[in-house]
């Protein structure tokens, strides 16, 4: 059958779980796993939109919870999808950016503005606060 390619192979999943502490330097450690977990990705802005995602979550659990748990990248299907676990059960709660009333609010504006979608599960007495972004092929 000439010009008739065969179906392509869903790519495997492909993953990275990097445990954290609450310690000056976790979100840089978590930031530069991120970069070389996605050193193979030609589209270096989306390499810059995850690693600033990935910094944000840590961030996120360092200010408002008693720190991260760990950090948790998985490839699959042109998706990366990035999640922070943390021992808090309060949900996230996002805030509208530009307040006068003080520092922050822009973590979760940022999460919402450069992921697909993004979310936050339980796990144990903990959760987890997750976003997908999308990998070009």
């Amino acid at each position: 059958m000439s010009g008739v390619r065969p179906p392509s192979a869903r790519q495997a999943p492909q993953a990275l779980r990097l445990p954290l502490a609450d310690r000056s330097g976790a979100a840089a450690e978590a930031r530069a796993a991120t970069a070389r977990f996605l050193s193979d990705v030609a589209d270096r802005e989306t390499v810059r939109d995850a690693v600033l995602l990935v910094s944000e979550l840590v961030g996120n659990a360092q200010r408002h919870t008693a720190g991260p748990g760990a950090l948790l990248l998985v490839r699959a299907d042109g998706a990366l999808r990035i999640e922070v676990s943390d021992a808090s059960p309060r949900p996230p709660t996002p805030r509208a950016p530009y307040t006068s009333n003080g520092a922050g609010g822009l973590g979760l504006y940022l999460v919402d503005r450069l992921s697909r979608r993004w979310g936050w599960h339980a796990i144990g007495p903990g959760k987890a606060v997750w976003c997908e972004l999308r990998i070009p092929p």
